[in-house]
């Protein structure tokens, strides 16, 4: 084979590995492909929406949002959520921390079909007596996670905590019952304690 033909063979299978390597690492998800309107700009020269039309493109692949930004410590927290092309059949994995950075609150979601998620916070909980700002975390995914984070604040006096007695009256009729068998066995036994010497 002439030189020619061995160069022209060269060049003809790196083209087509070009070609054929570019689009996979050229794939583009459908929320980085640009909009029509955008392109349309860019083809006409008419660049005076630009900045407008580039900033719809970005899009937020997990959202979430509480119904206020401050609660006392009787409230219920209605949290809200979306995820924009879901990894499928991973849950949305929620914390919330305190001010003091302690995990108060953790919680596995599930979407409905839309990519929505919800879910309700009971500021009551012996572990949220700490006033201040607290941080809602949502994450969808492992590798390559959607994330994204909101504050809100807790107020007011903490609920006293109720002092649950560790023997209660059933406890203490089966102490007892348990002591009065033990003595009417030994009785009839002749079972001693003590050995005989």
């Amino acid at each position: 084979m002439s030189t020619h033909k061995e160069y022209a063979l060269i060049a003809i299978l790196a083209t087509a590995a070009i070609v054929g390597v570019g689009p996979a690492f050229g794939f583009c998800p459908p929320t980085c492909a640009p909009r029509a309107d955008y392109t349309a700009a860019m083809m006409s020269g008419n660049t005076s929406g630009l900045a407008t039309t580039q900033q719809s493109v970005d899009v937020i692949p997990i959202t979430v949002s509480v119904d206020n930004s401050t609660y006392n410590h009787s409230s219920v927290i209605m949290v809200s959520g979306h995820v924009l092309h879901p990894y499928p059949g991973q849950d949305v994995a929620m914390k919330v921390t305190s001010p003091s950075g302690n995990v108060v609150f953790a919680s596995q979601l599930a979407l409905d079909n839309n990519g929505d998620f919800a879910t309700k916070i009971n500021t009551a909980s012996s572990l949220m007596a700490e006033n201040g700002q607290y941080t809602l975390y949502v994450q969808q995914g492992d590798e390559q996670a959607r994330t994204n984070q909101i504050q809100f604040q807790l107020t007011g006096q903490p609920p006293t905590p109720v002092i649950v007695p560790e023997f209660g009256p059933i406890a203490a009729l089966v102490l007892a019952i348990a002591i009065v068998s033990i003595i009417a066995v030994s009785a009839k036994t002749g079972l001693r304690l003590m050995p005989k010497y």
